[in-house]
């Protein structure tokens, strides 16, 4: 019987055959297999990455910012009505600063102590300042021949008080081009009060007339505030 090309064989397949195909089709298995590992194994590798790549910025967010230090210095000043001035500050908080010192000018020697807010620290920093001060025994005959717009006169007793006090309020710029180091300028307004109990003796000297007699003297005026400084801190 003759059989044709397209009929199946009947009967066992050869072992040889079996031993051939298997390597083919563990191939296709493996292929078959393949893309669905990668893409099972690539997302989770990624996963890893990109963990690793936020874990830094995540924990340096979720970081608490170091707490305020409160810093100590030193701040050299010159400007009207304090004159010269010296004062130690501590700065207790970002935005406050307080100060206490000494000043000298032309009057005589006082003592000085107030307050700065700093409401932004930036490299120019705007400030809002208040000083009180206190000037001891001042000498007013040169500031009462100032305000009569003549010199002083030269009478062998001058005139005594018992000093002045004055208050200060002024708007400022602060820059800091280091951190330990910061120069300011200030310009704003200043309340005097002071009293003269010894003016009898500038007015006679004025006069030429000994036995004339006055009351004491009491003074309050408005003047213009400026200062520059220099602020040192020691941490």
């Amino acid at each position: 019987m003759r059989r044709t090309v397209n009929e199946p064989s009947e009967g066992p397949v050869p072992p040889g055959l079996v031993r051939k195909g298997a390597p083919a089709l563990a191939c296709v298995l493996a292929l078959g297999m393949a893309p669905g590992a990668w893409a099972q194994e690539l997302p989770e590798e990624e996963d890893a990455e990109e963990e690793a790549v936020l874990a830094p910025g995540d924990a340096m967010d979720a970081r608490p910012a170091p707490p305020w230090q409160t810093r100590l210095g030193m701040v050299v000043d010159v400007g009207a009505p304090d004159g010269i001035g010296a004062a130690v500050l501590v700065r207790p908080l970002r935005w406050l600063r307080l100060h206490v010192g000494g000043t000298i000018n032309s009057l005589g020697q006082g003592v000085r102590g107030g307050a700065s807010l700093i409401p932004l620290e930036l490299l120019v920093s705007p400030s809002l300042n208040v000083d009180v001060g206190h000037f001891f025994n001042a000498d007013h005959e040169q500031l009462l021949a100032r305000l009569r717009g003549e010199s002083p006169t030269s009478g062998s007793s001058p005139v005594q008080g018992g000093g002045y006090d004055y208050a200060s309020a002024s708007l400022g710029l602060e820059v800091s081009p280091w951190r330990y180091v910061t120069f300011f300028g200030q310009v704003g307004l200043s309340y005097w009060s002071f009293r003269v109990d010894d003016v009898e003796t500038f007015i006679g000297d004025a006069e030429g007339d000994p036995d004339i007699t006055a009351k004491p003297l009491s003074l309050r005026l408005t003047s213009p505030a400026v200062k520059l400084g220099l602020l040192v801190y020691f941490n």
